[in-house]
């Protein structure tokens, strides 16, 4: 039987008298591939911050595998089972590619020799393993936006939240980033995404929410959301980046 892995319920964050998110709630079902969109400043970020524990919500409940987990912190979300990946990756510039993944598979092990092997399945199941022993920071942005997911892959997550990971990108990038997100709901893990690239978003989304001015707007399948006017009106029609 499906179930709801991650419930927003009610959702609002307040910084001062500046509402970022507002009253918003949506469910996402296990092995979802669930897409958030909106315009810029629409709130997204902020929502993803609050999910994971980075910021409290001012209101509501972040509901994730059965469990509240608004006063969490991030690494005990983590260790739950749900990790996010940044608008703007940053490797250990210092490390190279297989110790920036080593990284991440030490929230799930304390053995060097498991982290390493953990690691090195993970730069293949990206397409990194040639680039192992490089330094982190010399890659260029395609393979930075691979080695962001191949780190919160080796945590062995059921629940990754991935924020525009294919910005920057150029369409082979976006399109070898769409694969690996499909190979990893098919091994069986959960994925929220924010993305701007419509033709992204439509081409790999089960559902999409629609965020605006941090309220919102609308939930759908790709084909209701791509025909939905007040979507097509605030965001796809509304002269935004897109």
């Amino acid at each position: 039987m499906i179930q709801h892995l991650l419930h927003i319920s009610h959702v609002s964050k307040h910084f001062g008298g500046n509402v970022a998110v507002s009253d918003v709630s949506f469910s996402v079902d296990e092995k979802q591939i669930f897409g958030l969109i909106g315009p810029n400043g629409a709130g997204k970020t902020t929502l993803f911050n609050c999910i994971t524990g980075f910021f409290p919500a001012t209101y509501g409940d972040v509901i994730f595998d059965n469990k509240k987990i608004n006063s969490l912190r991030p690494d005990e979300v983590c260790h739950l089972g749900m990790v996010r990946t940044w608008q703007r990756v940053k490797p250990l510039g210092s490390l190279t590619v297989l110790e920036n993944v080593m990284v991440g598979a030490f929230s799930i092990t304390n053995s060097i020799r498991e982290a390493e092997a953990i690691a090195q399945e993970n730069l293949q199941s990206v397409g990194l393993t040639e680039y192992a022993n490089k330094s982190a920071g010399s890659l260029p942005i395609g393979l930075k936006k691979k080695l962001e997911l191949a780190r919160v892959l080796a945590t062995h997550p059921k629940m990754l939240l991935l924020d525009e990971i294919c910005g920057g990108l150029n369409h082979t990038e976006t399109g070898s980033i769409l694969d690996i997100i499909r190979s990893v709901r098919q091994k069986g893990a959960t994925i929220v995404f924010i993305e701007h690239d419509m033709k992204a978003v439509t081409s790999i989304c089960d559902r999409i929410v629609v965020l605006n001015s941090g309220e919102k707007l609308a939930e759908g399948t790709p084909e209701e959301i791509t025909n939905n006017p007040d979507v097509i009106a605030a965001y796809l029609g509304g002269g935004h980046n897109a």
